[in-house]
């Protein structure tokens, strides 16, 4: 089947589409093209706000529709420190209606997202020569707004009809609610691609490490699906990102290239901070916590710390923070230690986090281990995620697995995604 996978990551930078060749299994995948669209910086200040109401409100819709605008101004005066939050909300407001008089609903955002997907898929169609009806499925996977599964709930928003009517094709999201109602973490979903493509590729043992908003780590231990051990690691970018965007007022989002962290020293103080209270889950050190586990970018949260170093001193205390749990997660694999390690996600764009997980794989293993990106391994790093989530929609198609126990804790091999006809 021809699939294109979508996403957009927990740092709401911008959506990434990739369409693969795939029957949904490790025998035939095979990269056709993918293109991003970079979000500008009212979306991504539109986005930010939604995900704050709808946090404040714990994933009541409802209650998080009703507030919207008051937690926008809330968001730019508590998050971004804006001393007059009105002016920008009437700018944003005509940004998105052409109009700043007109209403601003949280409905309003959801709807934009939508179209930047669909704007995504005709990009995508545009530069690989092909037609909607050149195309069987779209895997849409949405913009993560809020993830708490031990209470079932799991907000991704994106309205998947509306991308089927405008593209002209089958579409297929909401690939996490089945896991979560069935007790599951909902996360991480990239393992059963990542084992397809190992398998593959004949690159068993490896590890596997994602690096987006959140990290997350597959072991492939063997070419066994049921073998598989993946989980959330920690804080990827998210942290670092939020930092930025305090410490400029909203200006910047990330520390691009490493630019901050690498002029920066690690504060061993902020460090242990970090470990012993910035990422906490139903009350408990997520980072104590047995795997299979997941983590909201909610659950995460900068210490008091950080705030009397400087922005270069913050970001590298950050970046080393991010690396030294990836390499944590070795606490928790009980088999012969994995001497291959190949890097995806964004987040590898900062040489400082890899050169920060160079140097404590190292320490860990007392030997210098195999680190290649996605894209030094033959795979294509800017794609993956979105090709996760080209191949989950085949396999929802098919009623395959979409997720295991030893990936999500859900308690059996769980298929999953709702499927959108275009009408």
């Amino acid at each position: 089947m021809l699939s294109i996978g979508l996403m957009s990551g927990t740092s709401m930078d911008g959506i990434d589409a990739a369409l693969l060749e795939t029957d949904g299994s490790s025998n035939s995948i095979h990269d056709l093209g993918h293109t991003t669209i970079d979000y500008d910086s009212e979306s991504k200040m539109l986005f930010k706000s939604a995900e704050y109401s709808i946090r404040k409100f714990q994933g009541n819709m409802q209650e998080a529709q009703v507030a919207y605008l008051e937690s926008f101004r809330e968001y730019l005066q508590n998050e971004l420190k804006f001393s007059n939050p009105d002016n920008t909300i009437k700018s944003l407001t005509a940004y998105l209606h052409g109009d700043e008089g007109a209403p601003l609903r949280l409905d309003d955002v959801i709807l934009h997202s939508t179209k930047l997907h669909v704007a995504s898929v005709k990009k995508l169609l545009s530069e690989t020569g092909r037609k909607s009806s050149d195309i069987d499925v779209v895997g849409y996977h949405g913009q993560t707004m809020y993830h708490q599964p031990s209470r079932k709930i799991s907000i991704i928003v994106g309205d998947g009809q509306v991308l089927a009517d405008q593209v002209g094709i089958v579409v297929v999201n909401d690939f996490r609610s089945q896991d979560v109602a069935a007790g599951g973490q909902g996360a991480p979903f990239a393992p059963l691609y990542h084992h397809a493509l190992a398998v593959r590729d004949n690159k068993i043992p490896t590890a596997i490490v994602n690096c987006g908003g959140i990290a997350n780590v597959t072991f492939v231990p063997s070419a066994n699906e049921n073998d598989l051990i993946a989980f959330d690691t920690g804080a990827g970018n998210g942290l670092i990102d939020r930092l930025v965007r305090q410490r400029t007022s909203g200006q910047e989002f990330m520390d691009k290239d490493g630019q901050y962290g690498e002029k920066g020293k690690i504060h061993q103080g902020a460090l242990k901070a970090l470990y012993e209270k910035s990422i906490t889950k139903e009350g408990e050190n997520y980072l104590l916590m047995p795997p299979p586990k997941s983590l909201d970018i909610g659950d995460m949260c900068l210490v008091p710390e950080l705030d009397s170093l400087n922005l270069e001193d913050a970001c590298a205390t950050l970046e080393e923070f991010t690396a030294a749990t990836i390499v944590d997660s070795l606490n928790w694999f009980k088999g012969d230690l994995p001497q291959q390690w190949i890097l995806a996600g964004g987040g590898w764009k900062n040489p400082v986090i890899r050169q920060s997980l160079e140097r404590n794989l190292q320490i860990r293993l007392n030997k210098k281990v195999a680190i290649q990106t996605a894209d030094e391994a033959g795979w294509n790093g800017q794609a993956m995620e979105a090709q996760i989530f080209a191949y989950l929609a085949v396999r929802s198609l098919q009623g395959k697995p979409l997720s295991m126990p030893n990936t999500t804790r859900v308690p059996r091999p769980m298929s999953g995604g709702t499927v959108y006809r275009p009408v």
